[in-house]
């Protein structure tokens, strides 16, 4: 199976499990609706501040942090795991894509977009 192919199932799971994914910037948010996730994202960088942002999105009901799989990310991964409760996150689903993508050497959700150009 291909990459292109992989992503787009783990995708389509993650989209049935979850009720929003949060990623880092704009890109990552394009790159993940192209490979086609329908849920809500919410983007890092359209907040103020972690500790409302977190308390926001955890009203959502279940949640993925798909940050980067870079040191950044994990960071912020980790920061936004402290503040999440537990009850509302799927890091399973971080895990699943991160190590697919990290076996074919993308760091961050953002390379999605060149497996996508065409949506």
């Amino acid at each position: 199976m291909d990459l292109r192919t992989a992503v787009q199932q783990l995708v389509a799971e993650m989209d049935r499990d979850v009720d929003a994914a949060i990623v880092e910037g704009r890109n990552d948010r394009k790159a993940l609706e192209r490979a086609g996730f329908t849920s809500t994202i919410h983007t890092c960088t359209d907040t103020d501040g972690l500790i409302g942002f977190a308390r926001n999105v955890s009203t959502e009901g279940s949640v993925v942090i798909l940050t980067d799989f870079d040191e950044e990310g994990k960071a912020l991964n980790g920061r936004l795991r402290d503040l999440i409760p537990d009850r509302s996150l799927h890091p399973i689903w971080r895990k699943k894509l991160g190590k697919l993508m990290t076996e074919h050497g993308r760091r961050d959700i953002e390379s999605l977009n060149n497996l996508f150009p065409d949506r």
